[in-house]
């Protein structure tokens, strides 16, 4: 397919990582367990997505090759994957711990895209993603438990990050080959499913809630999950999942903005230059040679 202009291909980007940088803000301020959230997420996007692509799911399925098949659907267990063990840590370890490693994705996407796709990133990527890393590590230093978590939990923060970049990764090799629209709802089906699973496995509360936060969870449907990871799926027709994941690290430093604008977090010096740093490396790692 013919790529879009780097202006266009970017801007959707920028779009969906600011949209992106929302999703901490509204789950902490919904009442409803985290996992059951992320559920609902998944399955209301899909929902909405099914009206207009669900008429052509058939015969793209039966068009596709086994193999395709199955990526397609291990696209959508990565993605599960990464919200339970990422949102399962934050209950062992601090949230700096959590954010730190699960932000290590760039890494193994990086070096996933080389070994399976033969998309060899420069040294411009690499030293990108260290500068981008070290302002997380500053950022996530400014939280007073830090590096205070358990083993457990930080394994699972890592376990995160890993099945992030096997999502990015399946994306990477069937978005060429699959519209973007039925793509991303039968992702965001499939895995809504196995969250919704995984809460009442849990014994999660899937009822109940207020009306406030059902609003919330319909913001986040239209935000984080529609604009936001869409955004990134589209990217991922066009860009190597290394240098994709490396722009979402910009989602902590927007999600700091909000916290200072909205929930009254101080907005520190420290985090100040750690934001500078963060995007400073998304720029430069992401830029081609």
């Amino acid at each position: 397919m013919e790529p879009p202009s780097p202006f266009r291909l970017y801007g959707f980007l920028v779009v969906g990582i600011f949209t992106l940088g929302w999703s901490a803000i509204l789950i902490r301020l919904a009442e409803a367990p985290p996992v059951a959230i992320a559920a609902y997420r998944m399955l209301g996007g899909s929902l909405l997505l099914l009206p207009v692509v669900g008429h052509s799911l058939s015969s793209l399925w039966r068009g596709l090759s086994f193999f395709q098949r199955i990526v397609w659907v291990a696209s959508s267990v990565f993605l599960a994957l990464h919200f339970s063990l990422w949102i399962e840590s934050l209950r062992h370890t601090s949230v700096a711990s959590s954010v730190v490693l699960v932000t290590t994705n760039p890494i193994f996407a990086g070096i996933g895209g080389w070994l399976l796709l033969g998309e060899r990133e420069g040294c411009r990527f690499w030293g990108g993603v260290a500068l981008t890393i070290l302002g997380g590590v500053l950022l996530a230093g400014t939280d007073a438990r830090g590096w205070s978590g358990s083993t457990f939990g930080n394994t699972l923060a890592l376990g995160g990050a890993v099945m992030a970049s096997g999502y990015l990764i399946c994306g990477r090799k069937l978005r060429s080959s699959i519209p973007l629209l039925p793509y991303v709802a039968v992702c965001y089906g499939l895995s809504g499913v196995l969250l919704l699973l995984a809460a009442m496995a849990t014994g999660e509360t899937l009822t109940g809630y207020s009306g406030y936060t059902w609003l919330l969870l319909s913001l986040m449907v239209v935000g984080p999950t529609l604009t936001g990871h869409t955004s990134v799926n589209y990217a991922l027709a066009y860009l190597p999942p290394g240098r994709v994941s490396l722009t979402i690290l910009g989602e902590p430093v927007v999600a700091t903005a909000l916290a200072w604008w909205i929930l009254s977090e101080p907005l520190t010096t420290v985090r100040t230059g750690a934001g500078v740093l963060m995007i400073s490396g998304i720029i430069w790692g992401a830029k081609r040679r």
